[in-house]
């Protein structure tokens, strides 16, 4: 019966690393992504995803319309889609 649970708990160990292993292989898949965005593109990600500003921060920031970021947000995340899909997929 011992085993049984020994077994048991490392079939759940195995799991946990094979989670970690993922989410690393994801991170890196997701990073190298970014890494191929055109600079504006990136710049506006990352100001909107990772620091959280508004449309209108980044564009009083970059000094940019407001149009002109929804743009760049809305083809960069479309570009990053296509390249986690396709990774040979390259940005001009």
């Amino acid at each position: 019966m011992t085993a049984d649970r020994d077994a048991g708990r490392l079939g759940r160990i195995d799991a946990s690393r094979a989670d970690k292993v993922d989410k690393l292989f994801d991170r890196g898949r997701v990073s190298d992504a970014f890494n191929q965005l055109l600079p504006s593109h990136r710049e506006v990600i990352r100001m909107a995803y990772y620091l959280g500003w508004t449309t209108g921060q980044i564009a009083a920031d970059l000094n940019l319309t407001e149009a002109v970021v929804k743009s760049r947000l809305h083809h960069g995340l479309h570009t990053l889609q296509l390249t986690l899909i396709d990774p040979t997929m390259r940005t001009p």
